[in-house]
């Protein structure tokens, strides 16, 4: 999907190094560390996450930040737990039945 909006290999690859890389602004890396902490474990989002989000986003920027990292999260695991295919390819997820 990221391909699909205009984004990189290279852009996408950067991601790994999210915290250093040049391709990104220290708004957008205030955002993928909220979006990677919350992923991982949203108890090690921290004060100090929140104070760096401040400096770059309003207070009801950083609520639909995390809503919509909370919702990706949501559906992800939802359509892994069934295995729907959403790639159009059948993988990694056989058929299933209920």
């Amino acid at each position: 999907m990221s391909k699909q909006i205009g984004y990189s290999e290279e852009e996408l690859q950067a991601l790994r190094e999210y915290e250093t890389s040049a391709h990104f602004t220290p708004a957008a890396r205030a955002a993928l560390k909220l979006a990677e902490k919350m992923t991982r474990d949203m108890n090690s989002v921290s004060d100090e996450d929140f104070e760096e989000l401040r400096k770059h986003y309003s207070e009801s920027d950083i609520i639909e930040l995390a809503s919509t990292i909370g919702m990706f999260n949501y559906f992800n695991r939802f359509t892994a737990a069934l295995r729907i295919d959403l790639s159009g390819s059948n993988a990694p997820y056989g058929s299933f039945v209920f």
